[in-house]
């Protein structure tokens, strides 16, 4: 008889893997319900569901250094994620070798020539990596964990930010606030985030479903140029570029920095005020989503649980063949930056 993986049990209780692993291992800081927590155990146990992936314990380590990879330190959400990590790998007496590539794909290949070197114990990826096959081949001695995007053409264990549906749960929040004349503003580094493309593929998805026309939405990107610039200077610019021209009734950044930017653009407008001429919201919830006056609607993705979830998988014995692909569930978090469509554009859609 085939054993039970944590698939099945999600498949029985009705939940995503992500959730199994989160109640199997009592994961701290997970607001989950009794409910929820009694189905996948229910489901465990009906199937006889032992979960080697994570109860073996932590394996015999020779360096106690773990490799963390991450694209930029611009951006206030990979130092969050840092902290995260580092915090709950000290805890385990690990330390952290931060290697920032700086999105240079040669700075990444030698920082993976140095985790080899080092003989680290696991390797975390806080993005997809550019050199793929060279990390597919460096899981066979070091246990790989992606958390960005999944793709079922990676063979690499991995938990996915679900951008897809982050864009999805945005959309649909303006949407049903009677927004019909959308922003999209992407930086100039998104061509080479995954993560980025999956969160406009859920926007444009949502307003197909509503049956709305590609008109409702209009993307802007940012000029190619360093990208060490920062990604709230891009938001400011594009948001200067849509003032000027007044048909935007809501915008969309492509993450909290370039929304913090758009929102710093209209703050010093002396005729529009957010949120009622003009909404605005990001992604990743970091810090000054919730410090910005008006505050800034944004989608969470229970990040502190998830680097946890992580550093788990990198360090504890695994005995399955199989990879793990495991998807965040966000959340959004509405806040004072979004409001309903200026009355004039409520009428105009009542009216069709």
């Amino acid at each position: 008889m085939k054993r039970a993986t944590s698939k099945d049990v999600a498949k029985l209780a009705g939940v995503s893997q992500t959730t199994v692993s989160f109640v199997i291992n009592n994961t701290p800081g997970v607001s989950l319900s009794e409910e929820t927590r009694r189905k996948v155990l229910d489901a465990a146990k009906q199937l006889q569901y032992i979960p080697n992936s994570f109860a073996k314990g932590l394996k015999t380590s020779q360096s106690k250094l773990l490799g963390v990879f991450l694209p930029t330190m611009n951006n206030p959400y990979y130092p969050m994620l840092m902290q995260y990590i580092e915090k709950y790998t000290a805890k385990l007496g690990y330390n952290v070798i931060l290697c920032c590539t700086y999105r240079n794909s040669e700075r990444e290949k030698a920082y993976l020539d140095l985790c080899e070197e080092k003989r680290v114990d696991g390797i975390i990826y806080l993005f997809t990596p550019n050199w793929i096959k060279r990390v597919i081949q460096l899981s066979h001695t070091i246990p790989v964990v992606l958390l960005s995007e999944k793709s079922d053409e990676v063979p690499l264990n991995t938990i996915s930010l679900n951008g897809f549906q982050c864009g999805q749960l945005v959309a649909r929040h303006l949407l049903e606030l009677g927004h019909r004349k959308i922003a999209y503003l992407l930086s100039s580094v998104t061509s080479v985030s995954l993560t980025r493309a999956k969160r406009l593929e859920g926007v444009r998805n949502a307003i197909r479903d509503a049956n709305l026309p590609p008109e409702t939405l209009r993307v802007l990107t940012a000029p190619q140029g360093d990208s060490g610039q920062s990604e709230a200077e891009a938001g400011y610019s594009m948001m200067d570029q849509l003032l000027k021209e007044g048909e935007i009734t809501a915008v969309i950044g492509v993450n909290d920095l370039v929304a913090f930017g758009a929102l710093s653009r209209v703050l010093n407008s002396a005729d529009k005020k957010v949120p009622q001429d003009i909404s605005i919201c990001g992604f990743d919830n970091i810090y000054l989503a919730s410090m910005a006056h008006p505050r800034i609607t944004t989608v969470s993705y229970c990040t502190e649980a998830l680097c946890k979830l992580a550093v788990d998988m990198v360090l504890k014995v695994s005995e399955d063949t199989d990879v793990l692909k495991l998807a965040s569930e966000p959340q959004l978090i509405i806040r004072e930056s979004t409001g309903p469509a200026p009355r004039g554009d409520i009428q105009a859609l009542a009216e069709e």
